[in-house]
């Protein structure tokens, strides 16, 4: 699982949670009728580490078309859960809101501790604190002059 991971994104280190199966949901909040409306994204969720910055991202691996759902974890996401759904606001206002529906509401909950969990972590840790270290020139030795 975490090779054909690797194979899209090379700088995946591990898969932290994973659900077998979410149907994506955007929020539509314009128009005369807002609402909720599939997304045409559906098929297993990951919450995946990487080594490089964004360190979180949560996936969703489409089984329907090429187009997956991909969120990078961000300390101003707002998540709300309830009975088999999880809905996040990411930190881009531009960005509709997201819906994910568990046929297995105990998916959802292992899926939501994780989250909550998770985004803890990157809000101690905000992503300017997690740049990658600057690597160290090896030291290099003085010229030695010539004919001693």
């Amino acid at each position: 699982m975490l090779e054909s991971l690797q194979l899209q994104d090379a700088d995946i280190t591990r898969i932290v949670a994973f659900s077998k199966f979410v149907v994506s949901y955007l929020l539509q909040q314009d128009g005369t009728n807002p609402g909720w409306r599939k997304a045409n994204i559906e098929g297993p969720v990951y919450i995946v580490q990487r080594r490089t910055t964004p360190r979180y991202q949560l996936l969703v691996k489409n089984q329907l078309d090429m187009n997956d759902l991909l969120d990078t974890l961000h300390p101003e996401w707002e998540l709300d859960c309830q009975k088999n759904y999880v809905f996040y606001k990411v930190q881009d206002s531009k960005k509709r809101i997201r819906g994910l529906w568990f046929h297995d509401d105990s998916e959802r909950q292992k899926i939501e501790a994780i989250l909550e969990k998770t985004l803890q972590e990157v809000r101690n840790n905000p992503p300017e604190l997690q740049a990658e270290p600057e690597p160290v020139p090896a030291a290099v030795e003085p010229p030695q002059p010539v004919g001693q």
